[in-house]
């Protein structure tokens, strides 16, 4: 598995705001997992700077404000 980055926000409709740990980035569609190897969504958009740009994930259900909080801070990775 391959660290993608490090989840930064929840946005109001429920997307995943995360930060690419550097340039190499998976491209839009790419599913995504947890530390943990739990499905967390698809990347959805991939946006910012090229050095370290942002990823839009889409969750595969909004998480309730527990869950959102509890995911701020995690790693997102993929197979």
């Amino acid at each position: 598995m391959r660290e993608l980055g490090t989840i930064l926000s929840v946005t109001p409709t429920g997307n995943l705001t995360a930060r690419a740990s550097g340039p190499d980035f998976a491209p839009e569609g790419t599913p995504v997992r947890d530390s943990r190897g739990l499905v967390r969504g698809r990347i959805v958009r991939v946006f910012g700077p090229v050095a370290r740009p942002y990823l839009s994930v889409r969750p595969r259900r909004v998480p309730t404000p527990a869950e959102g909080l509890s995911v701020i801070g995690g790693t997102l990775v993929r197979e």
